[in-house]
């Protein structure tokens, strides 16, 4: 009886393998795009292309301490946080905690959004260069937060100024990246009638060093965090600043 459980078991595992191609994929596996040896694809590259059968494509780069995602036809770079889920499976979020991508133990690659919140499959298209922050000038700084500042001022129709307290030299392309996002989550809370209200009180943005990153309104104005340490991953994401402008938190 014993000897006929382990061939049953042998059997049942060797069927295993044969369905699913030995394709299964450990956490650590689909961290750093290691793939099963299947002699198909010993190794994802870690920055690649992606696109869904719905035409939304992007490039998800794993080589970052934080991974980052930037989707076709914009110019927000999003860091991700990978957290163990179900079945083996890693999911990457957002700084709000919101799901963006799934990858599953079996190599899978799943895109959630606000469309399509139970996921849709993705297929990886090519290799893709990996995001490095520029290199610009202080003053090349400072005239990029005159820019949006005008941008932003336009908008509102009233000035808003921007300005960015550094400590660090070489990081004035975080502080411009940061201003952009900054700028652009402001504007879309201002499209509507009650955004606008809730921005009233704002006057000025600064951009200051610290830790953890984050935003917050002191008086007339708002503060935003960066963590000059982990780059893209060190400032908040324009859905994070939108939520605070709109909820206070």
């Amino acid at each position: 009886m014993a000897l006929l459980c382990l061939i049953v078991a042998a059997f049942s595992l060797s069927f295993a393998d044969m369905a699913f191609g030995q394709g299964a994929r450990t956490l650590r596996e689909s961290l750093t795009g290691q793939m099963a040896n299947d002699g198909r694809n010993r190794s994802a590259p870690p920055v690649a292309r992606f696109s869904t059968d719905r035409g939304a494509s992007f490039v998800f780069d794993r080589s970052q301490r934080n991974p980052l995602i930037q989707f076709d036809g914009e110019d927000e770079v999003w860091a991700l946080t990978p957290t163990p889920g179900p079945m083996g499976d890693v999911i990457f979020k957002n700084d709000m905690g919101e799901p963006v991508l799934k990858a599953t133990r079996w190599g899978g690659m799943i895109l959630f959004s606000k469309d399509r919140p139970t996921g849709d499959p993705v297929a990886m298209t090519g290799q893709a260069d990996a995001f490095e922050p520029g290199h610009i000038s202080p003053s090349q700084l400072f005239q990029h937060m005159v820019r949006t500042s005008k941008r932003v001022s336009g908008s509102f129709k009233r000035l808003i100024r921007f300005e960015g307290d550094i400590d660090t030299p070489g990081v004035e392309y975080l502080f411009a990246d940061a201003a952009t996002v900054t700028a652009d989550a402001m504007i879309e809370v201002s499209s509507s009638r009650e955004g606008r209200k809730l921005l009233e009180p704002v006057q000025e943005v600064r951009l200051t060093q610290g830790r953890p990153p984050g935003a917050r309104i002191e008086g007339n104005t708002l503060v935003v965090k960066l963590d000059i340490h982990r780059g893209w991953g060190g400032r908040p994401s324009s859905k994070r600043v939108a939520k605070l402008l709109t909820s206070g938190k």
